[in-house]
């Protein structure tokens, strides 16, 4: 008999025939039974397609869809596809390599329920590709105020899959499509931006696969190119937030994107970062600082040197 709202479970897939089988599995070991799985699929080259299609079989609460060729590549916009294509009261979305806890829908469900909240975030552990050790992936979140502020500067944090949104909580926001990573970041600083109803629940509900071929762990190899991409992923949030975010919180984010310019810029070399960096702060009016900053590019461009017109405006 089911009872409680329907869940839809949002699973961007590519190529990952040899690990979603046990995703799906832990997915249909739900102690909570009225939920929806929509797997939008990349258009994967491996037997991902006939696997699914096989548990479709067994189970019509699984539903396949493959992307439409007029969107782009990418994760983000499956998880946009899967949304629009949801029916369910509360959205979750999860990754087709990670694991649910049995109780991962029940738990969230009943406190979002009870106390009328608009989203839940719980925590994750990591475990490795052999699947024969435990990591911690747990957040310091305990006794911090659940508030875009503390979200941006990176006092509390989550992964995608740990969070249940009321969908009718979510509006018209959907992932931003030119993030390769970081992309529940941006997503929930724009969301934690609108003030919804939140809370934290201390309870491991779902496991981590960590592996060579993830996004995070191929920066993790390049320390100069995870730096240009955490600066990218900022400015594209400056642009997104612009509309919404009080003046402290953008202060916030061009501290951080000053930081990680200055980790990776040559010296004596004007490049292209700096010159975005210094249209945005133009127009945001931080007139003051785009001046500081615009000191640091002639500085370095001559001397090799001129953080201390910077820093101080940044500190």
């Amino acid at each position: 008999m089911i009872s409680g709202p329907l869940i839809s479970i949002i699973i961007p897939t590519y190529n990952r025939a040899h690990l979603i089988i046990e995703t799906l599995n832990s997915i249909k070991q739900q102690s909570y039974i009225n939920w929806e799985c929509i797997i939008v699929d990349d258009f994967s080259t491996d037997n991902t397609t006939e696997i699914i299609k096989n548990y479709i079989k067994e189970d019509s609460r699984f539903r396949y869809y493959l992307k439409p060729m007029n969107l782009l590549k990418g994760a983000n916009t499956s998880r946009n596809y899967g949304l629009d294509l949801s029916k369910g009261k509360y959205i979750n979305w999860f990754d087709s390599d990670d694991i649910m806890h049995k109780d991962f829908i029940k738990r969230k469900v009943e406190i979002l329920a009870n106390e009328s909240l608009d989203f839940v975030v719980s925590y994750s552990l990591d475990f490795d590709e052999k699947g024969n050790k435990i990591l911690m992936f747990e957040f310091d979140n305990l006794n911090k105020e659940l508030t875009s502020e503390n979200y941006i500067k990176g006092l509390i944090n989550w992964v995608t899959m740990d969070v249940m949104v009321l969908k009718s909580s979510i509006k018209n926001l959907r992932f931003n499509k030119v993030l390769m990573s970081s992309q529940e970041y941006n997503f929930f600083s724009r969301y934690l931006l609108q003030n919804p109803r939140g809370k934290f629940i201390h309870e491991c509900l779902a496991y981590r696969r960590v592996h060579k071929n993830s996004i995070q762990e191929k920066l993790k190899l390049n320390e100069i190119k995870r730096k240009e991409e955490l600066l990218f992923n900022d400015l594209v949030l400056l642009d997104d937030i612009k509309e919404t975010a009080p003046k402290p919180i953008i202060k916030i984010v061009f501290k951080r994107i000053i930081k990680h310019n200055y980790g990776f810029q040559k010296k004596r070399a004007i490049s292209r970062v700096q010159i975005n960096v210094l249209k945005r702060l133009l127009s945001y009016c931080f007139f003051k600082k785009a001046f500081n900053y615009a000191l640091w590019i002639i500085s370095n461009f001559f001397f090799g040197k001129g953080y201390c017109f910077i820093r101080p405006n940044f500190s």
